[in-house]
């Protein structure tokens, strides 16, 4: 009869997450995953697949885990310029706070493994989708309301807005000063106006 696993599968994702957020998906390896999770490698192997499916396991959580922090923002937001700038300020005690300058996983994985894996880019373009398509609704809904100028498409800011947020993590990074990091989002905001 075969043996049963018996581990909280959420915790182990939890501490593999740490280990690839902290070296990288190549900079681990299967021992470290095995000293970190506790777990060993047939009990890896069995419950996770492979070293790519536990990875991409723990992206689904720290996405399922971080989602949250847009979906508060859009309750707590009187209109929609107000959300974008909510979403954006939502993330500086996190970034303010993470002084070994992990930044977002995501972001890292994008950075490492965003052209060299066929999943993970599907995983990583379907978030990005996904983000892209919440901007260019509250922008759509701002322009309706005279909220967010229509110098540029909801499209176009929609880009915009992305590429400002993903800028304004990368340097938050390296660069952890909040007048900074707040400079940043007020600049993003007024291209809005």
């Amino acid at each position: 009869m075969p043996r049963v696993e018996e581990f909280n599968k959420d915790q182990v994702l939890r501490k593999a997450m740490c280990l690839f957020w902290e070296k990288g998906y190549k900079g681990t390896s299967m021992q470290e995953l095995v000293d970190a999770t506790g777990l060993n490698r047939s009990s890896i192997y069995n419950s996770f697949g492979s070293k790519e499916e536990l990875y991409a396991r723990t992206l689904t959580l720290y996405q399922r885990e971080g989602g949250g922090i847009f979906q508060k923002a859009l309750l707590k937001a009187n209109n929609p310029l107000e959300a974008i700038r909510i979403i954006f300020e939502s993330f500086l005690p996190e970034i303010i706070g993470d002084e070994k300058g992990k930044g977002c996983f995501a972001m890292n994985c994008k950075a490492e493994m965003g052209n060299k894996d066929e999943n993970i880019q599907k995983w990583l373009l379907s978030q990005q989708e996904y983000t892209l398509s919440m901007f260019e609704d509250l922008i759509k809904e701002g322009q309706e309301q005279g909220l967010i100028n229509t110098e540029e498409t909801s499209t176009g800011y929609a880009y915009f807005i992305f590429n400002a947020f993903q800028g304004y993590r990368m340097t938050g990074i390296l660069i952890r000063d909040p007048k900074v990091l707040q400079n940043i989002i007020d600049n993003s905001i007024k291209v809005l106006e």
